[in-house]
């Protein structure tokens, strides 16, 4: 199958935190900001063996429609100076988190109880692997993705334990 240079291959969803800048060719109008949605990967080259060469690219929205510079590009020569930059801490917003607790444990798609999943930290401060039920679960809502831990009692982070105290 021979790809188009420029084509998008596949999109990852990007955190609400990226955003991407550009000049409209007029050094006196204000830079255009734009949130970044995605990192899509776009066919950069064909070799001659047949091969293509892909680059990672920030897929925004702009005038009501998902770009990446390069097809925005082509649509309006006068546009330079692409540069994807970290929203400014201010506007950035915290993750939803939702902590639960449920005493016999957590299942997902199989009948028994998840395993806790912070045995990462155990390993990191010397202790040995948690072989308990899980009976923590937080949930952090991210916008475009959600993250899922499952945690013992004493594995709970810190961070969670006043939502956890709520619960």
């Amino acid at each position: 199958m021979n790809i188009a240079t420029g084509s998008v291959l596949n999109v990852a969803p990007a955190g609400h935190d990226w955003v991407v800048a550009f000049d409209h060719g007029d050094e006196t109008a204000p830079e255009t900001v734009c949130p970044v949605i995605g990192w899509a990967t776009v066919v950069e080259a064909h070799l001659n063996d047949g091969t293509a060469t892909t680059c990672v690219q920030p897929a925004f929205l702009y005038l009501d429609m998902v770009w990446t510079p390069n097809e925005l590009r082509e649509h309006d020569d006068e546009i330079t100076g692409f540069e994807v930059r970290a929203r400014a801490a201010a506007s950035v917003q915290a993750p939803e988190v939702r902590v639960s607790h449920r005493t016999v444990g957590w299942t997902i798609g199989q009948l028994t109880p998840e395993p806790c999943t912070s045995n990462h930290f155990r390993q990191q401060d010397g202790r040995p692997a948690c072989t308990k039920t899980a009976v923590w679960k937080v949930v952090e809502d991210h916008g475009m993705h959600l993250s899922i831990g499952f945690y013992c009692d004493d594995d709970l982070p810190d961070e969670h334990r006043h939502p956890a105290a709520r619960a």
